[in-house]
């Protein structure tokens, strides 16, 4: 049961965003879009207790084996995350019913609203570095046309420069992914810990990828992107 609670806590996210970008006025007020908050936030709940009773869980997605499967991984840190993310995404997702009040306003937040959050789930249940950095990317990008939802030119302008920046970030990530799958033959993060050594390969991967996470996140002293951003975006997605 805690394999499909880790798929739904995916799956239920990119679901409603396919249905609120094909059914826009369906996702207004208590529509598609709060009903989809609400029912990943108790698969959320639903893994946690499960993780609780039975312990940590590993899913393999596609019928291949590890090193080759998407792996789902849930153990106490990941559901903890998953369970913040669905209370500040549902206390969004209600702000943003009475924020965003005209339907061509909704119809451009739903769809990219319900892809972040998806990634955020994935990223949070991911347990290997490819798909650590696939769900990053997503994170990002829907981050990105969120920022410029507004459609106006400072609006644009910060959106374009948190993704030339978060290009950049993702450069470095990719390069770091990239020499570690080389120097060990495994993007598993288990197989991947029990393998690095101190050796020149590995810590340039680790420059690389702590680099380029910390431009992405823009901590201090790589926040001269953020302010822009926050600012010029819509209040659910500055909250965000």
């Amino acid at each position: 049961m805690t394999n499909e609670a880790m798929a739904l806590a995916i799956a239920l996210p990119l679901l409603g965003g396919l249905a609120t970008a094909a059914w826009p006025t369906r996702s207004r007020g208590i529509g598609i879009g709060i009903l989809t908050v609400l029912l990943s936030g108790a698969s959320v709940t639903w893994l946690f207790l499960l993780m609780m009773s039975h312990g940590e869980a590993y899913q393999l997605l596609g019928g291949w084996q590890p090193g080759l499967a998407i792996v789902l991984h849930a153990d106490a840190l990941s559901t903890l995350m998953l369970l913040l993310t669905a209370l500040v995404t549902l206390a969004v997702s209600v702000y943003a019913t009475h924020y965003f009040r005209s339907s061509r306003e909704a119809a451009r937040f739903w769809p990219l609203w319900l892809l972040l959050l998806a990634a955020l789930n994935g990223l949070f249940l991911s347990a290997d570095l490819f798909n650590l950095y696939v769900t990053l990317e997503l994170l990002g990008l829907s981050a990105v046309a969120l920022t410029a939802l507004g459609g106006k030119r400072e609006s644009i302008r910060a959106a374009l420069r948190s993704l030339v920046v978060g290009l950049l970030g993702s450069l470095g990530s990719r390069v770091g992914v990239a020499m570690l799958s080389a120097a060990f033959g495994t993007l598993d993060r288990q197989q991947v810990g029990k393998r690095i050594a101190v050796d020149p390969a590995s810590e340039m991967a680790l420059l690389l990828m702590t680099g380029g996470l910390l431009l992405k996140t823009a901590l201090f002293p790589l926040h001269f992107w953020l302010p822009a951003a926050h600012s010029n975006a819509p209040a659910p997605v500055s909250a965000a």
